[in-house]
This record gives structure tokens, C-alpha cells and sequence, in this order.
């Protein structure tokens, strides 16, 4: 009899299948086990006298992951049959450390207590220690550093660090600086690190700065109640259990936050104590490295639930700790979540290098990142991490200097490379569809099954004819811009002089700071109502109208309507312009889907007003790769 079990697992990456296999190997029951890209299927032998206390231990460890669904589990009748698994490349990973690991951070008895660069085969910071492929020591920062006798038999014997190409510890590897003032101290035991982690805790409860070179970047924290540096500020949380009682998230975006992947999450804020420290929404992490995790174990024991953080940010700090490694760092990444829905909407780290199931002779570059063809599928990381490859053609982002010589190069747009990504993903390039690509601008493209075309070009704006166009769309408009003008100059020359889009426009016109996309997504999130106002759009001929837009904002202005209201109100018609104008095109194509791509669908306002619009309609967005930069890079390959 066979024991077969099955669970939902939406992506490629293989450090959950490198887990599974490293603990089976470890107990000593023989598996065998596939991963497709849509489910992790394990099998064994029913008889194995190991295998219950392999499973409980595999449920009580296995780490979460954002990319898990629902599992099952049978026996089947025979003997245990062999599963196909194709030939998985070593990929170095960028997610937090497994519970293995982390047992290990906080074992007094373990070498590696207190040590903020633990990590294995299955997870870890391993990205920002690696230079070039293949990924072994030799192409890694840790080339610098000889392992111990230690180190060298457990790469021999123990399944997780099993020629680990990072593998170290506090005899053997990396020593952190510690900066205060004039004193300088160095780390490199169980004790000093210790000591260090308590000491920079320390210096935050005295409402001191601490800078920290982090394996994933350069942070500053520091307590949000004690000190305000004036810059873009996100929250730790450093208490699972007490996230509730701190901000509003459903359990779908509590199990993102805690997952191994550790991305991002934007959420509500529930305690009104935090409205004036981080606003009503903030940007969530929980610690995801090291260096992160054991600086929140001291300040849990100080009574800290949530710390401040900034990255690359240029205030002062009063104690800084850092360590003489160039470390390559990936751009972080945050998840948008919606119900049953769950996108990245931008990012590398934990989403890159990835490789997909894709034959191709063609190498696609853009955003500093190539997609380079394999064997059997695309590998997708930084073009520098890759030596070589032969292509038959060389495709560019378009607007971009080529790297490479070839003599075959083609020019590709992030908007279709996004749209085409979608379909890739979904294997459904081969069928007609519609979508709308989204970030400064809506764009709209028809998709025949053979070739992408643009089927309504983008909201037409022209900074040098706004003013008139609004003066002149209709009786009374000279008047408006007049009076207008006279209640708001500032805003009124902001917008008419120095617009380059139609969000920095309309930005400009409320007054708010920073003006552009981003602002105004952060304003329409201060909005409490239910419902916003109907800003004009003049939907002719299925074109916006960016003039009438503008009109309609001026008039609101001077009514008095609040900025929250208003930046709420901007998205929500976007919103009905982008249904109403793809269920038109699908209408009239008779296309079988609708895709959604770009960046703006991250703004809760828009996507719930998009969603809602659409009802019942089935719409594609991307699962694997982020929703737009990168993604145009796989959609290129199907050109």
C-alpha cells in the first residue's frame, strides 16, 4: 500500500520540495516526491515504520509559504510507484530562515546560537552571497571563508546543510561590527552576538537610532513613540500574537505576513495610539533574516509588540552594526491581497531567480534582469549573475540600452510583455483575449491567440494643452479655471506648468505633497466612507477624457470636498473606465479572457472598484511573477 499526499503549491520555487526531502532523509524514510509548479505530491510506502513520525514532524515543521493551498491525503493500493521528477537547478533562495534554522538561532547548545547568518539548503539569505552561476562556494562571497571540521562534516552527513554552499558558523564564519559613538566592538562567538543583539535592543528603548546592516538591506530602526526622522517609515511586527489588536487583516494576508517568503503587506491599523506614528495604513514586515529575527527577541523581552523601520535611509543613527561583505541586494516585495485573490505587485526578493517551464531560443532583457533559456524551461535572475548563452535573438526592453551583442535584436514594450505574461502563466497564449495594462495610464490590448495589438492607446495628455482643453470643454469651463485659479494659484500653476501625467495633475490639483500616482494612493487609503463622488470622465467613443477629469476635480476643489474623498473618487472612476471599457472590447472580440496587468491594480481602491464591476466575469492576473517590471521579461519569450 502506497500513502500519497498532495498539497496546493502554485509556483516553482523548490526550497518547500527541498525541505520535504531534506527531513525524509533525515528520519530516514525513503519518499518519493514531484513538484509541477501546481502541486507537491509525496509518496511512500504505507509499511515504512517511520513514516507517522516523519509526518508529524513534517506538520509540526514544514514552513508556511504564501504559494500554499489546501492539501489531501490517501492510500492507494500496490506498490509504491516512482514519480517522474525532471532535474531540479540549485537556485540560491532569498526567504527567511526554515524553523530548522531558526531552532538552531536560539538552541544555547547549538554552534550557531545567536549567529545571524544561519541558514541551509532550504532557506535563508543565500541571494545576496551569490555572485554567478553555478551556485557553489566558489561562486559566493563565503569563498573568503574556510569552513571548520565541524562545518566540513555536517556538509557531509546532515540532509539540510548537505554540501551547502554557504554553510558556517561562529568558529568559522563572518564577524559583526558593532559602532557606538567612539567604542567599537567586534562579534564572532555565542556570547558577543548575544551581547550585541541586547545592547542594540537596549538603545532603541533609550529612544536611540540603530542602523543595521541586514541580510536583505540596510535598515534603520527605532521607536516610532520616541523618534520621528520625517522619512517614509514601515512597522515591524515583532509579536504574532498580538497582530490583531495592532492592525486589520483578513487570515489569508496574516498568513503572507508569517510566511517564509515574508513580503510586505499594506493593512489597516486598528490601534488609534499608531494613527499618528504610522497613519491609519501601514506597510507590515515581520523580521525576515537574521539579523531582524534575533534584534526582535530582545525587544520582545524589553515589551516591544511592533518597532519602526526605514531602508537606505540617510538620518543618523547613534549605534550602527555592519560587517565587511558587499552583499547583492534584491528589491523588497509586497503582496496585495483580495479575498480569494493574491498578487505581487512588485519585488525580486523571494520571487527571483525563478526558473519556468519554457522552451525558448531567444534570451529577453529588461529592468537589469535577463530571462535565459535552459534546457527545458527559463531562468530568470540579474544579467550579471549569467556568463553566457546562445540565442538565435536578443529581445530588449524597449527604451533601454542593449547590453549584449547580437545580431538579431528586438524591441519589445513593458505593456504587451506584461499582457503576454499573464497568458504564459496560465498557458493560455494560444486564445483570444482582452486586457488593460495599468500604471501611469490604462492602456488597452487585444490578444487575436497569434499576436498582441494595442486596441486603445493610452489616456491622450498634454501638459502645454491642459488648460485650454479645460477652458474650453464646455459654457462656464473659462470661468471655473478663472476662479479656480484665484482660490488655489498655487495648485492652479502646479498643474497647468508642471504635469507630466494625468495622476501628477490631478495630485496637484488637491494640493497634496509629492504629487503623482503614489500620493494619491495613499490619500484615497485615509478615505472611511462607503461611497465616493462621480468624478466626470466623458467616456466618448470608449477615450477618457483627461480635460473633462480635470474640470470635475476643479469644481469639487472648491466646493470643499476633503482630499481623502477625492483621491478615493479618482480611483473608483479610473475603476469604471477600465470595466466598462474591457467588457466592450471583449464583447465586440468575442475574446475568452480578461487580464489585468500593472502596477496601479496594487491600489486597494482601484482593484476593489475594477473586481466589483466585473461581477461574475473571470479575470487572469499573474501568480508567479510580479504584475508588472519583470513579468514583461517572460511575456517577451512569446512574442
Amino acid at each position: 500500500m502506497a500513502f500519497v499526499f498532495e498539497m496546493e503549491y502554485a509556483a516553482p520555487h523548490g526550497y518547500i520540495a527541498e525541505f520535504v526531502e531534506a527531513l525524509a532523509k533525515k528520519e530516514r524514510v525513503t519518499i518519493s516526491l514531484l513538484h509541477n509548479g501546481r502541486t507537491l505530491t509525496l509518496m511512500a510506502d504505507e509499511a515504512d515504520p517511520g513514516l507517522a513520525s516523519y509526518l508529524e514532524k513534517l506538520a509540526a515543521t514544514l514552513p508556511a509559504s504564501v504559494f500554499m493551498g489546501t492539501s489531501a491525503h490517501k492510500i492507494v493500493e500496490g506498490s509504491l510507484p516512482a514519480l517522474a521528477q525532471g532535474s531540479r537547478r540549485k537556485l540560491p533562495h532569498a526567504v527567511a530562515p526554515c524553523t530548522v534554522c531558526m531552532k538552531e538561532m536560539f538552541d544555547p547548545s547549538s554552534r550557531r546560537y545567536y549567529y545571524p547568518f544561519a541558514s541551509c539548503n532550504c532557506c535563508g539569505a543565500q541571494y545576496p552571497f551569490f555572485e554567478t552561476y553555478p551556485f557553489v562556494r566558489e561562486n559566493t562571497l563565503m569563498r573568503f571563508f574556510q569552513p571548520c571540521e565541524a562545518c566540513k562534516e555536517e556538509s557531509r552527513s546532515d540532509p539540510f546543510k548537505e554540501g551547502y554552499p554557504l554553510i558556517g558558523c561562529h568558529e568559522c564564519g563572518i564577524a559583526v561590527r558593532m559602532r557606538e559613538g567612539e567604542t567599537e566592538k567586534f562579534a564572532n562567538s555565542a556570547a558577543a552576538f548575544k551581547a550585541l543583539f541586547e545592547t542594540a535592543a537596549a538603545a532603541i528603548g533609550e529612544g536611540k537610532r540603530v542602523r543595521i546592516k541586514t541580510l536583505f538591506g540596510e535598515r534603520l530602526f527605532y521607536d516610532a513613540k520616541a523618534v520621528e526622522t520625517g522619512n517614509r517609515k514601515r512597522m515591524m511586527v515583532l509579536d504574532a500574537s498580538k497582530i490583531d489588536t495592532l492592525c486589520s487583516l483578513i487570515e489569508e494576508e496574516v498568513h503572507a505576513l508569517l510566511s517564509i517568503e515574508r513580503p510586505l503587506v499594506l493593512a489597516a491599523l486598528a490601534e488609534e495610539t499608531l494613527f499618528d506614528l504610522y497613519g491609519r495604513f501601514a506597510e507590515l514586515k515581520y523580521p525576515d533574516e537574521g539579523f531582524s529575527i534575533l534584534l526582535a527577541k530582545e525587544l520582545l523581552r524589553l515589551g516591544y509588540s511592533h518597532i519602526a523601520y526605514e531602508e537606505k535611509s540617510a538620518a543618523e543613527a547613534e549605534l550602527t552594526i555592519d560587517f565587511d561583505l558587499p552583499l547583492g541586494y534584491q528589491r523588497e516585495t509586497r503582496i496585495f491581497i483580495n479575498k480569494s485573490v493574491r498578487f505581487f505587485v512588485e519585488g525580486e526578493r523571494a520571487l527571483f531567480p525563478l526558473c519556468l517551464e519554457r522552451r525558448s531560443d531567444r534570451l529577453a532583457i529588461g529592468h537589469g534582469m535577463a530571462a535565459v533559456p535552459q534546457e527545458n524551461d527559463v531562468c530568470i535572475d540579474r544579467i550579471d549573475r549569467f556568463e553566457s548563452a546562445e540565442v538565435s535573438a536578443v529581445y530588449i526592453l524597449e527604451d533601454e540600452v542593449s547590453p549584449v551583442d547580437h545580431t538579431l535584436q528586438v524591441r519589445y514594450s513593458q505593456q504587451i510583455g506584461s499582457f503576454l505574461s499573464v497568458l504564459m502563466e496560465k498557458g493560455l497564449e494560444r486564445e483570444k483575449a482582452v486586457g488593460v495594462y495599468f500604471r501611469e495610464e490604462p492602456l488597452f490590448i487585444y490578444h487575436n491567440g497569434k499576436r498582441p495589438i494595442i486596441a486603445v492607446p493610452p489616456v491622450d495628455f498634454d501638459p502645454e494643452t491642459l488648460r485650454d482643453g479645460v477652458e474650453t470643454l464646455r459654457e462656464g469651463s473659462r470661468r471655473l479655471v478663472e476662479n479656480f485659479t484665484q482660490r488655489f494659484p498655487e495648485n492652479s500653476q502646479s498643474a497647468f506648468n508642471g504635469s507630466q501625467d494625468i495622476f501628477e495633475a490631478a495630485a496637484h490639483i488637491m494640493g497634496l505633497p509629492n504629487p503623482g500616482f503614489e500620493s494619491l494612493g495613499a490619500e484615497s487609503l485615509k478615505f472611511g466612507g462607503k461611497g465616493g463622488v462621480k468624478i466626470d470622465t466623458s467616456l466618448q467613443t470608449n477615450r477618457f477624457d483627461p480635460c473633462a477629469f480635470i474640470a470635475s476635480l476643479m469644481s469639487y476643489t472648491i466646493a470643499g470636498a476633503e482630499r481623502p474623498l477625492l483621491a478615493y473618487s479618482i480611483f473608483e472612476s479610473f475603476g469604471d473606465y477600465v470595466t466598462q471599457t474591457l467588457l466592450e472590447l471583449k464583447k465586440r472580440a468575442d475574446a475568452e479572457h480578461i487580464v489585468l496587468c500593472g502596477e496601479a491594480f496594487g491600489n486597494p481602491s482601484l482593484f476593489s472598484r475594477v473586481r466589483k464591476n466585473l461581477g461574475k466575469e473571470r479575470f487572469l492576473m499573474n501568480e508567479v511573477l510580479p504584475i508588472d517590471g519583470q513579468n514583461a521579461l517572460f511575456g517577451a519569450l512569446g512574442l
